[in-house]
Order: structure tokens, then sequence, then C-alpha cells
């Protein structure tokens, strides 16, 4: 507990600084809760390029022996050898299955950072609630800070793509 409260402090050093920067406190709260999202994807983009290199020699391997084991089934299939298709085509595809979980567990990584951010954002306001027009609800931290997460990953994937089609 101790940890999270000096994590929390560190993060009210940093963040607080775009909560006070407009004169609106309503701009405030949006810009502040903006750049949280945006280092909350930064981070999370981050982890996920470190656990992928991490494990890149391990799923680099079980694509080589997904592929090996795809065409011995094709072998087999075409040399007319049911059983050994069926037993190569079973390990082939056991591989892919734990590749394909590895690649979801590590993608995972990329969660982390909004937990911590969600946490800090209830620290400090999850007394302030903003009244949504024509509803008469009312939206707390969580729904802001999911709106601009969500843009901010919107927007980078868009960026990346205009990047990657200027590089090649």
């Amino acid at each position: 507990m101790v940890f999270i409260a000096y994590l929390y402090a560190v993060i009210d050093g940093f963040l607080m600084l775009f909560f006070r920067l407009p004169e609106s406190p309503l701009a405030g709260y949006w810009l502040g809760t903006l750049v949280l999202a945006f280092a909350s994807w930064a981070i999370g983009e981050y982890s996920i390029a470190l656990a992928f290199r991490m494990n890149k020699t391990m799923i680099k391997e079980e694509n080589l022996r997904i592929d090996h084991f795809q065409e011995l089934s094709f072998a087999a299939l075409r040399a007319g050898d049911k059983s050994a298709f069926k037993a190569c085509n079973g390990i082939a595809n056991e591989a892919y299955g734990k590749n394909f979980f590895t690649q979801i567990t590590l993608s995972a990584a990329s969660l982390w950072p909004l937990f911590i951010s969600l946490g800090w954002m209830q620290h400090r306001f999850s007394d302030i609630e903003f009244a949504i027009p024509l509803t008469g609800w009312t939206a707390g931290y969580f729904p802001t800070f999911l709106i601009c997460y969500i843009m901010v990953r919107f927007l980078s994937g868009k960026i990346m793509r205009t990047l990657r089609k200027s590089q090649s």
C-alpha cells in the first residue's frame, strides 16, 4: 500500500501540471485525462514491445515448428498416409494454439498501465461527475478516461499506419 501511495504521489507531481494548465477546470480535466491516456498508451506499447523482444526467439521457434509440421502433414496427405497426416497436423495445431495464446498473453502486457491510471483517477477524481446532456445521467472518471484512451489508440493507429506507408 505504501508503494501505491508513493506511485500516486509521483504521478501527481507530473500530471497535475496538465490538469491545472488551462484556466477552465473542465478544459484542465480533459487535457490532463488526455495526457494520462497518452502516457498509458505509450507505456503499454513500450511494455508490449519489450515483452515481444524478450520472447522473440521462442515465438520464432514455434513458428518454424508450425511450418515444419504443417509441411510434413501436407506431404503425408499427398502420399496418402492418413495416420501420419493426422499425427503431424495434430502437432502443428498444438504448436499453433500455443503460439496463438502466447501472443494474446503478450498483447495483454499493454493493459497494465490502464489499471494504475484508473486507480490514480479514482484516488483523485472519484467524487467528480459530469452531466451528460439531454439524459439526466452523469459520468465519472472512468468513462471520461475511456473516451480519451480509445481516442488516443485510434489516432495512434492511424498515425502509425501513415508513417509506415511513408517509409515504404
